[in-house]
């Protein structure tokens, strides 16, 4: 049987079209790109239907994600200040 992607494999797909899309000037695909994103993480619902998150709503691997892209983001914080880690 096939398994299927995780939400955080689909979220990080999702990503690498945005960052794709905006180097290729895509504007439209990476809004698209963004909007899923967004949609995923209930940015888009009226203020009184949004849930509020708990850790326990991630799953590890979705925790993991989001750890290394943190990381990464902040990594990248360093380096463009010109600072070593």
């Amino acid at each position: 049987m096939k398994k299927h992607p995780s939400t955080s494999q689909i979220l990080s797909d999702i990503e690498t079209l945005y960052a794709l899309a905006l180097k290729k000037e895509n504007f439209s695909t990476a809004l698209k790109a963004k909007e899923l994103i967004g949609r995923e993480y209930g940015l888009f619902l009226p203020h009184t239907y949004r849930k509020k998150l708990s850790l326990k709503d991630f799953s590890d691997e979705d925790i993991e994600f989001l750890i290394r892209k943190i990381e990464a983001q902040m990594t990248e914080g360093i380096d463009s200040r010109g600072e070593d880690g």
